[in-house]
């Protein structure tokens, strides 16, 4: 993934779904999933989702089957990491002074902070 994806609502439903499956799963189950929660989405109206998040480099999908390419923690990551380095020049130090100048940090939160640091 070369830079932010952004997704709609509804894609980040989607996403949401393939991570709670953790493996491939047929479209028409994953259709069923949304029905379950009362959403009333045509076949082609959750394939539109499905093309635009492979467009996106999001899901794979092979013989009615798809899955998301990226992990939950793994999109997450690259999400932060394409924000730290387009926002903050690359420096988590830039980025953590500009997080605690807004909202502050408390001593347990910088000795969780430093403790990490440490370990690395």
């Amino acid at each position: 993934m070369r830079n932010i994806v952004n997704m709609s609502d509804a894609e980040q439903e989607v996403m949401e779904k393939l991570w709670d499956q953790k493996e491939c799963i047929k479209q028409s189950q994953l259709l069923a999933l949304f029905e379950e929660e009362g959403k009333e989405w045509k076949r082609q109206t959750l394939n539109t989702f499905l093309a635009r998040l492979e467009e996106k480099g999001l899901v794979k999908r092979e013989n009615r089957m798809v899955s998301a390419i990226y992990s939950r923690e793994e999109y997450n990551y690259m999400q932060m990491k394409e924000a730290i380095n387009h926002m903050y020049g690359g420096k988590i130090s830039n980025f953590v002074a500009a997080f605690t100048k807004e909202n502050g940090i408390d001593e347990e939160e910088a000795k969780a902070l430093m403790k990490l640091l440490e370990n690395d």
